[in-house]
């Protein structure tokens, strides 16, 4: 099974590579989180800010998809900012940050419409200012762009094209944090009926 073609694993880089064009890595920290986060999550990110956060949300198959199964995948942008020297500022910006208007515009502008590289075409669907539970600080403002992505996917692009190809899916798994651990893994033989 070729996991390479996988939507989420093909989507994640290439959205990334979509909001560099305007995010440079020396000023932003984009990175993958949870739909949901823990104050001790938002704290750290807060930290990082400016911040963008890229949440799977989800997917919408579509109803008519037969074999290849197509659909959107739904995603979502967290924008952090943080200012120290006035409550505008967090908005409006200043010499020394943008501020969250036109960091949610810009996301919108790169989002709305993009075709995202072998994978699809992206589409803003809503947006948000946030507020996080349990978190007060005057210097911070949080707003959330959701959006998706038409994708196509089928069981031919993982090698899955017989009955006996999904039969054998082996499996592989790693979880000790050590790059020189051995990888558990598994083939699982299913019994013929």
């Amino acid at each position: 099974m070729d996991l390479a073609y996988a939507p989420i694993r093909k989507m994640e880089p290439a959205i990334v590579e979509r909001l560099r064009l305007a995010f440079p890595a020396k000023d932003f920290t984009i990175e993958r989180i949870p739909q949901t986060l823990t104050i001790k999550e938002f704290e750290r990110l807060v930290k990082q800010a400016p911040f963008i956060g890229l949440a799977w949300t989800g997917m919408k198959p579509d109803a008519a998809s037969g074999r290849a199964l197509k659909g959107q995948m739904l995603w979502r942008l967290v924008l952090v900012f943080r200012a120290s020297n006035g409550l505008e500022t967090r908005f409006k910006g200043d010499k020394r940050g943008i501020g969250l208007d036109a960091m949610f515009d810009v996301a919108v502008a790169l989002l709305q419409a993009a075709e995202i590289p072998d994978v699809g075409v992206a589409t803003v669907t809503g947006a948000n200012s946030l507020i996080a539970d349990g978190w007060t600080d005057d210097n911070v403002v949080i707003s959330q762009i959701d959006f998706s992505v038409a994708f196509v996917t089928s069981p031919a692009n993982f090698a899955l094209v017989t009955l006996d190809d999904l039969k054998r899916i082996g499996v592989s798994w790693a979880f000790d944090e050590d790059p020189e651990a051995i990888v558990a893994t598994d083939e699982t033989e299913l019994p013929e009926e």
